[in-house]
């Protein structure tokens, strides 16, 4: 009798005990207090093929050059516990500065998981041009049309 009273206390506390041993690498979100993302690294991955860890997306200063490292910092969540706000930063030239960043993570059992796949985060940013930038290379726009210099759409037309 005590021997299977035991064994019920296991198998009742067997499911948490083993959730961490069956996924080491499931985390939340939340919990993640840092990132640090690498420019010649991928992200890991499980349900949907490896990303690079960081990828410029757009800005004026896109292809001039290559950030090698950026950190992110957990800032905590708006509108719900689990829409985390990072804060992202690099060490640049004076030339360029970090626009907009964007973390992206793999969910670990599906998109909307909560918990994500330990190292499947990166980073999407833009590079933005300093005045320093732009009096080294120029003023450039990664707008779609740029009334201030006169320019058409940067698409083909279409009928």
């Amino acid at each position: 009798m005590r021997i299977s009273q035991y064994a019920h206390l296991t198998l009742l506390a067997l499911p948490q005990l083993s959730e961490g041993v069956r996924n080491p690498e499931k985390i939340l979100l939340s919990n993640v207090k840092t990132l640090t993302l690498r420019k010649d690294l991928k992200t890991s991955h499980n349900r949907v093929a490896a990303v690079p860890q960081l990828k410029c997306i757009g800005g004026n200063a896109k292809g001039l050059y290559e950030v090698d490292v950026i950190r992110c910092r957990n800032q905590g969540s708006d509108y719900d516990e689990e829409n985390v706000q990072w804060t992202c930063t690099a060490s640049l030239p004076p030339e360029f500065k970090l626009g907009s960043t964007d973390v992206i993570c793999e969910g670990f059992a599906s998109t909307n998981d909560l918990y994500v796949l330990k190292g499947s985060c990166g980073v999407e940013y833009r590079l933005i041009l300093t005045e320093a930038g732009e009096d080294r290379y120029g003023r450039k726009s990664d707008k779609v049309w740029d009334f201030e210099n006169k320019e058409g759409p940067k698409w083909p037309a279409f009928v």
